[in-house]
């Protein structure tokens, strides 16, 4: 018999995170930390204007948009090391775009990076039954674009200086990947289960 991981407001895990719900005591433990520039950038669709802001104010400015906003919490001991979002999401179309946040940089590793793409990717084509995530990744973002790629992202072009950052314009690289592609190397749970 099967025994379920998800205890509470847990909704997906991966190997070294899960998705948690993104409540008012997730809010409390980002406190007020305050973020750098690299990582509002990342977090920052440009819906809110980018100045000094803390995790907390970023998690608040999107909280109800109906989006789904997830803490990233680890494993092994609930630490909450960030946040991510499907937004933008169009259900006709059945695509949305994922935004990524890790507070804590020592946890911005290529495996890390990666799980927390397999993990949501999970939730998007499994529970959320959308057919394509995009990411907008800024050009020296290389960390991202290397875990994106691994796990089968394609890269689709580029906003040409779309963002801005220490006196320079950056151009912002368009990745995406659809569920087939994804389905290719990862079997639904269920398929799992049965067998």
């Amino acid at each position: 018999m099967f025994t379920s991981l998800i205890k509470g407001d847990e909704v997906r895990y991966g190997r070294q995170v899960y998705l948690d719900a993104l409540s008012k005591k997730v809010i409390d433990e980002f406190a007020d930390t305050p973020l750098s520039e690299k990582m509002l950038i990342q977090l920052n669709d440009g819906s809110v204007p980018i100045f000094p802001m803390t995790a907390r104010q970023v998690v608040e400015s999107y909280k109800n948009n109906g989006e789904f906003p997830f803490a990233l919490r680890l494993v092994n001991d609930e630490t909450c090391i960030g946040s991510c979002r499907l937004a933008d999401i169009d259900w006709q179309a059945r695509r949305a775009q994922l935004f990524i946040g890790i507070v804590n940089e020592a946890y911005f590793t290529p495996e890390m990076l990666t799980d927390v793409l397999q993990t949501v990717l999970q939730f998007a084509y499994w529970e959320a039954n959308l057919n394509r995530i995009a990411v907008h990744c800024v050009e020296d973002h290389v960390l991202m674009q290397a875990a994106l790629e691994q796990v089968g992202f394609t890269n689709e072009g580029r906003f040409r200086q779309e963002a801005y950052r220490n006196g320079r314009y950056l151009d912002k690289i368009i990745f995406s990947i659809l569920q087939r592609e994804w389905s290719k190397t990862n079997t639904p749970e269920i398929e799992r289960w049965s067998t």
